[in-house]
């Protein structure tokens, strides 16, 4: 599925620290080395015979239980999906940015609202926020910490 995103957020990520007491009166924060990532939102165009959004919403509803226990259904391994994230710069003159996002499932679609009374065309927009388990990133930052002094 490939949505005609019009904003998207990279989102942001923070660890838990658990502060170690020390005989100065003060504490030092240590890793707790459990991650927090922030949710994925992204607004996109919804295309004319609404395949994109119609895609997240059937992903949606087979990850539920809305009619009964069997029916819409997907099994446990099809939940979960990769999905990447593009960014070009302006000039298109290096290689793209790309975020891998992994165990990603959407969380949420908006509606969108049709208007008959207006003459001009109007491109409808959803919005849609995921939850995933982690995040990598291509290419990686030139350096890590393990290589610093």
């Amino acid at each position: 599925m490939e949505l005609m995103c019009q904003k998207v957020n990279v989102p942001g990520i923070s660890i838990g620290d658990q502060p170690q007491p020390t005989t100065l009166g003060t504490t030092i924060p240590i890793p707790t080395l459990s991650i927090q990532f922030e949710l994925l939102t992204a607004e996109f165009i919804v295309d004319s015979d609404l395949t994109n959004w119609k895609s997240i919403y059937s992903w949606i509803r087979n990850i539920t239980n809305i009619e009964n226990d069997s029916d819409h259904n997907l099994l446990y391994q099809d939940w979960h999906h990769q999905a990447s994230l593009l960014i070009f710069d302006a000039g298109d003159k290096c290689s793209p940015t790309s975020f891998r996002f992994y165990n990603i499932i959407p969380i949420s679609l908006s509606g969108f609202m049709f208007q008959s009374d207006s003459s001009d065309a109007i491109l409808q927009k959803a919005t849609c926020r995921f939850k995933y388990s982690h995040y990598n990133i291509y290419p990686d930052a030139p350096s890590n910490l393990k290589n610093s002094v």
